[in-house]
């Protein structure tokens, strides 16, 4: 590859490639902790940590694209409750003087 190093996986785009499912993610890190894949081989750390990713995203936001949709959509409303009560407040202070 010309001494070029490559970018972290991070930065590189999967052309081609469908999406990883939570699935097959769980089954990649179950093979890796036990030790069945070779992770000296090229990529193949790379689906390794892939693997993680989607795991940990799947933990934090929900497996499915409409949990994480409604996870979003509750952390919205929550943030605009916050703001609406701080609006108030102040507007209520603000005529109180």
């Amino acid at each position: 590859m010309d001494g070029m190093p490559r970018p972290p996986a991070s930065e590189r785009q999967r052309i081609g490639r469908t999406p990883m499912t939570l699935e097959e993610a769980l089954r990649i890190e179950k093979q890796a902790a036990r030790g069945t894949l070779d992770l000296s081989a090229p990529g193949i750390a790379d689906v390794v940590e892939e693997a993680h990713r989607v795991h940990l995203r799947a933990e934090i936001w929900g497996g499915s694209g409409a949990e994480r949709t409604r996870m979003r959509r509750l952390v919205a409303i929550g943030a605009a409750s916050v703001l609406l009560f701080i609006v108030g407040l102040v507007v209520c202070l603000s005529f109180t003087q």
